[in-house]
């Protein structure tokens, strides 16, 4: 019988669905199908071998069984795990590494930085108080003649502005602009929010640029001054270092022949 009739016998066969459990013994949990049960079979006899075969081992070991890689292993939580030891530079190799890590350090910061600069030229850093955790509410100073007219003072007669966008610090035409407009210049209110959205995005990214520059600056100064104590010279430290910047150390001057 081929296994194409076998394949064709089989699905015209009608599926017989195993019960459930019962409503008066739902108490006991899930009841156990057929195919769970084979799977747990399989596991138990899977591991009955294994351990079978490990005492079998055990029982055949030789005490007095030596090679030279135990030399280099250790036990630890019952394992024994071989001690890998890394490639041993030296000094000069050191530097040189740490040179090529610098390096690399140095092209991702150019990079960011020209892509900080782009950002900021798209958005002159408008609609937005900060990007810091600090706002700063930016001002505007107006200077006038006389004491007395600054509690008479009107900013939107001075700006010729409709008194809602007095408080805009970007994009605040004046009233014979607003004149001229027709209302179907006006912007649809879904495209001031896709607008507002893309602004947003943007200055989400230039956060996470500007952080990012900022760990970059860090290791690279960090890396810088490991490979400058590799170097030969006395030198003391001046300043320890903390979580935000590297210790600070100085050189003894030396008389250059």
């Amino acid at each position: 019988m081929s296994a194409t009739f076998k394949k064709s016998l089989k699905a015209g066969r009608k599926a017989h669905k195993e019960r459930s459990q019962p409503y008066r013994r739902r108490k006991l949990g899930l009841l156990e199908k057929g195919k769970d049960w084979k799977l747990r079979r399989d596991d138990f006899h899977f591991k009955e071998k294994r351990i079978k075969s490990m005492h079998e081992k055990a029982r055949n070991k030789n005490p007095d069984e030596f090679y030279f890689a135990m030399t280099k292993t250790t036990m630890k939580d019952g394992i024994h795990r071989l001690e890998r030891e890394g490639p041993v530079y030296s000094e000069e190799e050191l530097k040189l590494l740490r040179t090529q890590d610098l390096n690399y350090l140095n092209a991702r910061r150019s990079q960011e930085r020209i892509k900080i600069d782009k950002l900021q030229g798209e958005l002159h850093l408008m609609g937005m108080d900060s990007i810091a955790e600090e706002t700063v509410t930016p001002k505007h100073t107006i200077f006038v003649k006389r004491k007395d007219t600054v509690d008479k003072f009107d900013p939107a007669k001075f700006f010729q502005t409709d008194p809602e966008l007095v408080d805009r610090t970007f994009n605040r035409p004046k009233l014979s602009t607003l004149e001229k407009l027709k209302p179907e210049d006006l912007p649809k209110p879904s495209t001031l929010k896709k607008l507002n959205n893309r602004k947003k995005k943007s200055y989400q990214e230039l956060a996470q640029r500007l952080g990012r520059l900022e760990t970059l600056d860090k290791l690279a100064s960090e890396l810088e001054l490991k490979r400058n104590l590799q170097g030969k010279g006395k030198r003391v430290k001046v300043k320890p270092g903390s979580a935000d910047a590297p210790p600070v150390y100085r050189w003894r001057r030396e008389r250059k022949r």
